[in-house]
């Protein structure tokens, strides 16, 4: 099993490496400088991506509506597609994630910035209870209690705490983005949405999909729990919070980052299919594999689940 996602990791890691000589070979031929730049400090035009003669302070530019942020290049990004807070650039600079734009999508920009704050208290709690096994004293109400308790700050935020989180500022016009969620009606908001959209296809899994487990994997909760559709009700619960560390938090960020920084081609629409595919197959398994030490949740044949029960 660790020589198939090695193999399949050294892929992507390939695959995006290629892609990264690709854009800087673009960039380097001079496309962007033999363009007219706005810089959107200063208003003025100039025919450089680097540095405004101007104002002397170039952070980036625009033309035709598009625009270029560092040295990325001007015919793969967009303004619209990359954040300009400073602290998503904190949050995230180690791994290859983009949040949304502040300027263009604040709403889901906030709503993003919040799941990930989220995810560290949820995956805390659940190490916690996993490491010190006090779930040897649980009862069924205890699972309802801590799922349910872990789901509730991500069901009440778009009515409770709506904004997501503390106002940010872009880099480039040092301008405070207020989170429009505020100003609209509960129905109208992002967060709302989006939570309605995770609790949807978080309950069509638990209660269709994981009879797929019970029937091919021979899988079984044994744990004391209420049950419907003879699934546990606390994993409905523990889903939705898992889903929104997964879709709100990684994949987005990850497929937001493969769209935005390299260049387009057939080449790229290969990563972001195989980066798709890649996400999928790599969740499945190490869903599998950290719940491997519950001892209330088994396999008949737990490599048989690993290899194609995560692939399916």
């Amino acid at each position: 099993m660790s020589i198939i996602l090695a193999t399949a990791f050294a892929i992507l890691v390939g695959m995006h490496f290629i892609q990264q000589q690709e854009t800087k070979s673009q960039h380097k031929e001079g496309s962007c400088n033999e363009l007219e730049w706005e810089c959107i400090k200063c208003n003025k035009i100039n025919t450089t991506a680097k540095r405004c003669p101007n104002c002397k302070s170039w952070k980036g530019g625009k033309r035709n509506s598009s625009a270029v942020v560092g040295e990325r290049t001007c015919e793969s990004n967009t303004q619209s597609d990359v954040s300009n807070a400073p602290n998503s650039n904190k949050l995230l600079q180690s791994i290859p994630i983009l949040l949304p734009s502040i300027q263009t999508q604040p709403s889901k920009y906030y709503y993003e910035i919040y799941n990930w704050y989220y995810t560290i208290v949820w995956i805390a709690t659940f190490g916690y209870i996993v490491i010190s096994q006090c779930y040897e004293n649980f009862t069924a109400f205890s699972y309802l209690i801590v799922c349910g308790g872990l789901a509730l700050p991500l069901l009440l935020q778009p009515f409770v705490y709506p904004q997501g989180s503390s106002d940010a500022t872009t880099a480039e016009q040092e301008k405070v983005i207020i989170n429009p969620d505020i100003n609209r009606p509960w129905h109208q908001r992002y967060s709302t949405k989006a939570t309605l959209y995770l609790l949807t296809y978080s309950f069509i899994g638990n209660y269709w999909y994981t009879h797929y487990f019970y029937s091919v994997l021979k899988a079984r909760y044994t744990m004391p729990s209420h049950r419907f559709n003879n699934v546990p009700i606390a994993m409905f619960l523990a889903t939705h919070f898992y889903f929104c560390t997964y879709h709100v938090c990684i994949s987005n960020g990850l497929l937001r980052y493969v769209d935005v920084t390299y260049a387009r081609g057939w080449k790229k629409t290969m990563l972001f299919v195989y980066t798709i595919l890649f996400l999928s197959y790599f969740t499945a398994f190490m869903e599998t594999l950290t719940i491997s030490s519950f001892p209330y949740y088994a396999f008949e044949d737990r490599t048989v689940a690993y290899i194609w029960g995560s692939a399916f």
